[in-house]
């Protein structure tokens, strides 16, 4: 890894992140530095990773520091690069940026780009002092807890005892809150929503599908976003709940195809039952 990329530090940005300041987070953003996530060709040739947002609008991903980037993909590229906000607008014109998703403080900005957006919301719940997370070591010792939470929870869960193990895995869930870790946070409520389903909390299980599917989307896991919108409907069907099953569907095929062309498809599925409809009836009359 590049001694440059070790070098950019924004504990002032990271500070603002974490309170949920958005005219801050505008101002020290301008004139910051960020990481970006790249790949290199055979040939050497650099190539920043470019992403698919919510709604089909690129989204690129852009960290304070080296520890953020780690903690999004714990094995980098080397290929990452160092570029300064305004050249990390550029990228995605009229797209979105997904500043630090796994955390301190994950934000998603839109319009022109980073320097002149500002916070939709603030997500993050502080069980403690942030200005501690604006150190990578502390920051990093809070995510080793996060890791032995989770794992805590999966060996309850092993052994047959759900409830207890939702109850651990939200420990790790309000940890990668404090953090403002949406990403992780995401991964962890997708798995507790399995859980409760398993238990019987069906309609909580779906709550949760529906929200960590919004974030997931939000942050550019487009893959993840749609596979836990499935699984909700599929949970949705098997218990009988038509109208969830249809509606997680739809949003499912909306952040794959676009809501111009899902509305379109639907509108033939239903055109389509109809005619079968009316072919088993004149069916059953000659009967």
């Amino acid at each position: 890894m590049s001694a440059t990329l070790e070098n950019v530090a924004n504990p002032g940005l990271v500070q603002a992140l974490l309170d949920g300041d958005g005219s801050e987070v505008a101002t020290i953003l301008a004139g910051s530095t960020l990481l970006v996530p790249a790949s290199e060709n055979h040939d050497g040739e650099t190539s920043i990773q470019i992403r698919r947002g919510a709604a089909g609008r690129r989204l690129v991903c852009a960290f304070t520091d080296l520890e953020a980037l780690q903690a999004w993909d714990r094995s980098p590229a080397d290929a990452a690069v160092a570029l300064d906000a305004a050249a990390v607008a550029g990228l995605v014109t009229g797209g979105m940026v997904a500043l630090n998703p796994a955390g301190p403080g994950a934000l998603v900005l839109g319009g022109d780009g980073p320097a002149a957006a500002a916070p939709r919301g603030d997500d993050t719940v502080h069980d403690g002092p942030a200005s501690r997370l604006t150190d990578p070591e502390q920051r990093a010792q809070l995510r080793r807890q996060v890791n032995q939470f989770h794992e805590l929870a999966r060996r309850t869960a092993e052994a047959g005892d759900l409830d207890a193990a939702c109850e651990q895995l939200q420990r790790a869930i309000s940890a990668c809150e404090e953090l403002g870790d949406r990403l992780h946070g995401a991964a962890a409520t997708l798995e507790l929503a399995s859980w409760r389903a398993r238990s019987g909390s069906t309609r909580l299980a779906l709550t949760g599908w529906r929200e960590a599917a919004a974030t997931m989307a939000a942050l550019g896991e487009l893959d993840l976003a749609v596979d836990a919108l499935l699984d909700a409907a599929q949970t949705a069907a098997r218990a009988g709940l038509a109208a969830d099953a249809e509606a997680l569907s739809v949003t499912a095929l909306d952040l794959v195809a676009g809501s111009d062309f899902s509305d379109r498809l639907i509108g033939v599925w239903r055109m389509l039952t109809r005619v079968a409809a009316t072919r088993t009836d004149e069916l059953g009359s000659v009967a």
